[in-house]
């Protein structure tokens, strides 16, 4: 066996190398929204984001949207949208102080709740989604955020409490409309 000796001296800088290298994965894992930041990544259904934002780069500050466009809940009439199928989970939440900040009737770009809304990370703004296992042709629209720990599931917003202790959390089937 071919064994590598290091001196003392080599040793310790290895150590401390380590130790430092090791700090830096603990304070990524406690702290990650201090380092990277996927608030408003562009996702390309379902393809995984094209990139990633870093808090506070000048470069992000140039690309927000100067005015938010008005999201429509429903289809136009008569017209095929091309849509995928995936399974993801699905939770419901209510408009509570307890499940949401200082404003809970608006959702994270301003918008007011109603039903049909969802909130997810997996998805951009304006996503139209079908639950047909559960809800038929019921078109529902990604306008809110859920917390960032979050990342695969989405979160159908109720009006009623006790509609949404009894949706629960759910394995469900959807269709994604591109």
């Amino acid at each position: 066996m071919n064994l590598i000796k290091l001196s003392k001296k080599e040793l310790k800088r290895y150590r401390k190398f380590l130790f430092v290298i090791s700090l830096s994965f603990v304070f990524i894992q406690v702290l990650p929204h201090k380092f990277v930041l996927a608030q408003e990544v562009d996702y390309d259904y379902g393809q995984g984001p094209s990139e990633l934002m870093l808090i506070n780069h000048p470069d992000n500050l140039k690309n927000q949207p100067s005015e938010i466009e008005p999201i429509s809940s429903s289809l136009p009439a008569n017209e095929e949208l091309p849509y995928y199928t995936t399974y993801i989970t699905a939770t419901a939440y209510t408009s509570r102080a307890a499940e949401t900040d200082d404003s809970p009737f608006i959702a994270a770009w301003g918008d007011h709740v109603f039903w049909g809304m969802i909130a997810s990370n997996a998805y951009p703004r304006g996503t139209k989604i079908q639950i047909p296992e559960y809800y038929g042709d019921k078109m529902f629209i990604v306008s809110d955020r859920m917390n960032q720990r979050y990342y695969h599931h989405i979160d159908i917003w109720m009006p009623d409490l006790d509609d949404a202790r009894n949706w629960g959390s759910r394995y469900v089937e959807i269709k994604v409309y591109k």
